[in-house]
């Protein structure tokens, strides 16, 4: 599969060391590109010359590669199928990372060990898949291994039969006053049951205890009576 690679980026020498890499390659070929990057760039005419990946390399701030991202997926949301992106930046920040995925970025690399590197990530990403750096991979790859034994962590090994009661109504939906109607408690002991629970879940806001509680299966037969009808 001939693979057509376009690499925008207003650091040349970012640029031309990226299509050096690029030229190295038999499949690939470089579509010719405007001096001054995503500010002259159109969507080209035929589809010998539409990329299926394009290169956005070292943009100069975390706002600059959002932006970018955005003007190239508006430019080519006629293209069927679109470009995919993939964006060089040293800039590995999470919140960075996530934004650009969300904003249709396919490929994210920080830093390029090798030219087989870059080449591979290409190949991966026009062929439908996602390419990262093996950092940002490694970080991913921790935080979704993560989430899914959180049900398995044991963090309800300690609560009591009360207090493990007192978190089904908060996975609910329930405030400390209608727990301590439904429970027939003092709404101060509620609230210091809340604060015990808390503790031990080693949580420190009642919202984060009901998405985790509700994770495990806790707040499923638990009606919130503000939500029923009269």
């Amino acid at each position: 599969m001939e693979i057509n690679v376009l690499v925008i980026s207003d650091n040349p020498v970012s640029l031309a060391g990226l299509e050096a890499i690029i030229d190295q390659g038999d499949q690939f070929t470089l579509i010719e590109q405007a001096a001054d990057g995503l500010d002259d760039l159109r969507c080209p005419k035929n589809s010998e010359s539409t990329p299926h990946v394009i290169i956005l390399a070292e943009p100069p701030s975390k706002r600059t590669i959002c932006e970018n991202v955005q003007q190239v997926v508006a430019m080519y949301r006629h293209e069927s199928p679109a470009p995919k992106i993939i964006v060089v930046s040293q800039n590995e920040d999470d919140d960075v990372i996530v934004a650009a995925l969300r904003i249709g970025v396919n490929g994210y690399l920080a830093r390029i060990s090798s030219p087989e590197e870059l080449l591979h990530s290409i190949q991966i990403v026009a062929k439908g898949g996602a390419a990262f750096s093996p950092t940002i991979a490694a970080r991913f790859s921790r935080y979704f291994s993560m989430i899914q034994r959180m049900p398995e962590l044991g963090v309800f090994s300690d609560l009591t039969s009360r207090e493990l009661e007192i978190l089904e109504l908060i996975a609910g939906g329930l405030g400390n006053q209608q727990i301590a109607r439904q429970l027939f408690l003092a709404e101060k002991t509620v609230r210091n049951y809340v604060s015990r629970i808390f503790a031990k879940m080693e949580v420190h806001d009642r919202t984060t205890a009901a998405v985790l509680a509700r994770n495990a299966g806790f707040g499923e037969q638990t009606k919130n009576p503000l939500s029923q009808s009269a």
